[in-house]
């Protein structure tokens, strides 16, 4: 098991919670200038390039999860995700407020969801979330760190050994 595949793990937890709160979540990001309110995207690694207003529009929500780095202490080994979140409201006022929601929630979820799926243990005290003041307006990103446990690669007498990924 490694770090992408770690994120790989988050990330299709977090679309199945994602569809399992699809109601309360409609409800933390209405946009009452919207019709329909678009499903929130989740992706591993980084966001899918956009060129125009319209691209960037269709990608919103999302949450994307990747490691930033990896550690390998003496008997454990940590993968520090980074997990973006961005949304898209053209509000100058309070358009930033989806963007708290739903930041909010993907914290709650890695908190009050910990070993997360039954898998993957956050680090004690690890979890940090964040918000640049700088935003790429009419879209808002902020950010969440955590530190999760991977499995530490064992050493036998010749060789080592590691379960390469092989993607999804």
């Amino acid at each position: 098991m490694n770090s992408i595949q770690c994120a790989d793990g988050i990330a299709a937890y977090l679309r199945k919670a994602v569809s399992e709160d699809s109601m309360k979540l409609r409800f933390l990001l209405h946009d009452e200038k919207r019709e329909e309110q678009e499903e929130i995207n989740v992706y591993t690694g980084f966001l899918p390039y956009a060129a125009t207003d319209a691209e960037k529009r269709k990608l919103c929500p999302a949450i994307v999860i990747r490691p930033e780095l990896v550690e390998d202490r003496q008997d454990y080994s940590i993968a520090h995700l980074l997990i973006n979140v961005t949304t898209y409201d053209r509000d100058k006022q309070q358009g930033y407020l989806s963007l708290y929601s739903l930041l909010e929630w993907v914290r709650f979820k890695f908190l009050a969801n910990t070993p997360i799926d039954n898998k993957w243990h956050l680090q004690d005290g690890s979890l940090t979330m964040g918000v640049p003041p700088d935003q790429p307006y009419p879209q808002w990103w902020g950010y969440i760190e955590a530190a999760i446990h991977i499995p530490h690669p064992s050493r036998n007498e010749s060789q080592w050994y590691y379960s390469g990924y092989k993607g999804k």
